[in-house]
């Protein structure tokens, strides 16, 4: 009885584990479009869980990246991980180009969203942690913005 009484337990408790839900990317007219959606509309903790699915669904873009280019702390520190912030940065940045749509206002608008990502990527740290995230936020978003990519 023991046993049976085991399984049942761990077969009830597995049945109560959290499956992510998978989002099922919609249909564009245009690729532009696709790019405004990944960039605009999912939030970065989405973009980072789905980018696989994301490439399938979009296999036209360009899903590139070279990480963040800062050369001496590269995508991480001790207090921060901007990899995926970096990674949908270089994905507005090379398919706006590549569309014929990177303008200087568009410019800013990938940047200032790059900004609330890179915000986004501290938040789960430790007070102190998070507050040298976010100083390591703002460099790397001045640095955006002054040189431009």
């Amino acid at each position: 009885m023991g046993i049976v009484l085991n399984s049942l337990v761990a077969v009830t408790s597995l049945l109560t584990v959290h499956i992510p839900h998978r989002i099922t990317p919609p249909t564009f007219e245009t690729p532009i479009e696709a790019v405004s959606y990944v960039v605009f509309d999912l939030d970065l903790a989405t973009f980072s869980q789905e980018k696989f699915s994301l490439k399938r669904a979009f296999p036209s873009l360009d899903w590139t990246t070279d990480g963040c280019s800062a050369p001496v702390v590269g995508n991480e520190g001790r207090s921060f991980n901007f990899t995926q912030a970096c990674t949908r940065h270089d994905f507005g940045y090379r398919n706006t180009k590549r569309l014929g749509q990177f303008t200087e206002s568009v410019r800013a608008k990938l940047d200032e969203q790059f900004h609330r990502d890179l915000e986004t990527s501290c938040a789960t740290q430790v007070r102190t942690r998070k507050i040298r995230c976010l100083m390591w936020a703002e460099t790397f978003f001045i640095a955006v913005r002054n040189t431009g990519g």
